[in-house]
């Protein structure tokens, strides 16, 4: 058993108005699960990308756009998206205040840019 304190966890800032940070992942220890925590300001994006494994978001707060097969989706506070593997998606911040979720999937989850790198 390993207890993260949030006081620990240092986000670190990535393009497009984004910030991460690893909570539960092998590199902190965890075996088969990977949770990692994201915040968004206002008209904030990430690029289009594929998972090679199944990927669950979690909204803690703010509102989300997602870009999926064609359509965009905006989930709200509370709300939570299962993402199939190998499907393409983009996030946006669609609200005026900042975004955050979770991200979970299996521990190795791969990324990969919609440009296959």
């Amino acid at each position: 058993m390993k207890v993260i304190r949030e006081a620990h966890l240092e986000f670190v800032e990535t393009p497009g108005a984004n910030a991460t940070v690893g909570v539960a992942t092998p590199s902190r220890g965890a075996e088969e699960v990977s949770v990692i925590r994201q915040r968004q300001q206002p008209g904030g994006g990430n690029p289009a990308h594929v998972h090679d494994r199944e990927e669950v978001m979690i909204v803690l707060h703010g509102s989300v756009a997602v870009a999926l097969d064609g359509e965009t989706i905006t989930l709200e506070t509370g709300d939570t998206l299962i993402v199939p593997a190998r499907t393409a998606h983009q996030l946006s911040n669609a609200g005026e205040t900042e975004a955050e979720w979770l991200l979970v999937a299996p521990a190795g989850v791969g990324f990969f840019h919609a440009s296959g790198e």
